[in-house]
């Protein structure tokens, strides 16, 4: 029997109430996106598959019931420990190493050394953001060294407990069970031992989910996943327009009200990323009409601002909305985003070649007051510059003119 997720956290608490791992049986509570990656949530090293049912996610009643029998049988030894291998001396060397794609995947000694060389950051001065800064040679030394109490920098276990101490690595919370042994960093073998096949058991997943299911081909991670009616699903490009269709910018200047009744938008492919089955019609949100088909994972991207508009083919997307093309401007929400990159790439911090981290900080009075940050001066890293709406309106029009420009070269 299928079950909602608050029933299944529900039913896991009852069942693992004298379990002696630290669970937070609210994992079970699906994040958006939560189950594209493989399609389970993992509560120890126990995977529980979700199943989308008229368009909400639920579980196997008998899957969670089984799933909990396995973790209360878990015994936690307290005597018996073995190192945890945290914190690493080589974070910031792997860091600076391993992709974006190793980073992401699963890895639970990486996630609690972030969360320590995190925690160390978070307890220094407010203004202090250039501690991975691979240029700064302090950062890989006296900032960051290990510490008597085997913690980086001057972090105590108490600040680390009160930042990271309810985060979770595999529905458990692992901070409650680390204890220090006057020389290294212990976890309860039982419990290592359980994270260790977590691991291998999510990266198993992961991997399977990259491959096609139409012709097994293998993809990137995520590339390929796509929302259906009963979940997600892995279908590379070719198999995706052999089964959805493209998008021809045939609904260009269509009222999204009407369009959302009369026309699915996932028999199309995504017209962002052309890899993806699309699940919503995307639109304009001040000129309420349709910009095309898309993604949810494009669609969620939309909302990173300047990284979006760096994307290939994205402000062209924007400017399907032929009030925005007409106009030539893009929707309010990005005009702040267009002026802070165009302010990045031409303001400096004296004579300092670096660029610099610029966010509007208030507007009154129909001014921005945009400040900066340089990463490369520490102490004296901030300073203002005050910017009309007109102004702003100014550099938008000039982006969306390159734009069009570009589209009519190409």
């Amino acid at each position: 029997m299928l079950i909602s997720p608050q029933l299944a956290r529900d039913i896991l608490a009852e069942l693992t109430k004298d379990c002696g791992l630290p669970l937070n049986a609210g994992e079970l509570i699906p994040d958006k996106g939560e189950f594209l990656n493989h399609g389970h949530v993992f509560i120890g090293d126990v995977a529980v598959r979700g199943y989308k049912d008229k368009g909400r996610w639920k579980y196997d009643d008998r899957e969670i019931r089984r799933a909990a029998q396995a973790l209360a049988a878990i015994q936690v030894a307290q005597a018996d420990l073995v190192e945890a291998q945290v914190p690493s001396r080589h974070f910031f060397e792997d860091r600076e190493r391993d992709s974006f794609e190793d980073w992401k995947r699963a890895n639970w000694r990486r996630t609690v050394n972030r969360w320590m060389y995190d925690a160390t950051r978070r307890s220094r001065r407010h203004d202090d953001f250039d501690v991975y800064d691979p240029v700064d040679d302090d950062v890989w030394s006296s900032r960051y060294a290990i510490g008597a109490n085997g913690l980086p920098g001057q972090l105590t276990f108490e600040e680390l407990v009160s930042f990271y101490g309810e985060r979770t690595v595999a529905g458990t919370r692992p901070l409650q069970l680390l204890t220090w042994s006057g020389t290294h960093w212990m976890l309860p073998r039982t419990y290592a031992d359980m994270l260790d096949r977590w691991q291998e058991r999510d990266q198993a997943l992961s991997e399977q989910a990259r491959f096609c299911t139409g012709c097994r081909r293998r993809g990137g991670r995520w590339a390929w996943r796509t929302t259906t009616a009963s979940g997600y699903v892995t279908l590379c490009p070719p198999c995706s327009g052999e089964a959805f269709q493209t998008y021809t910018g045939h609904l260009r200047g269509v009222a999204y009200r009407s369009l959302r009744r009369t026309s699915r938008a996932d028999e199309y492919l995504c017209c962002l990323c052309h890899e993806s089955r699309a699940s919503i019609w995307d639109h304009c949100h001040d000129h309420g009409l349709v910009r095309g088909p898309v993604c949810a994972s494009c669609n969620t991207f939309e909302g990173k601002g300047v990284a979006f508009l760096r994307r290939e083919g994205s402000a062209r997307h924007l400017l399907e909305c032929r009030g925005c093309r007409e106009a030539r401007t893009l929707p309010r929400r990005f005009h702040l985003d267009v002026a802070l990159d165009h302010l990045e790439e031409v303001e400096r911090h004296g004579r300092c070649q670096r660029r610099p981290h610029a966010h509007g900080s208030e507007f009154m009075h129909g001014v921005h007051r945009i400040t900066f940050y340089c990463h490369a001066h520490a102490s004296t890293s901030t300073w203002t510059k005050e910017m009309t709406a007109a102004g702003v309106a100014g550099l938008v029009r000039a982006f969306v003119d390159g734009v069009l420009s570009g589209a009519a070269a190409g």
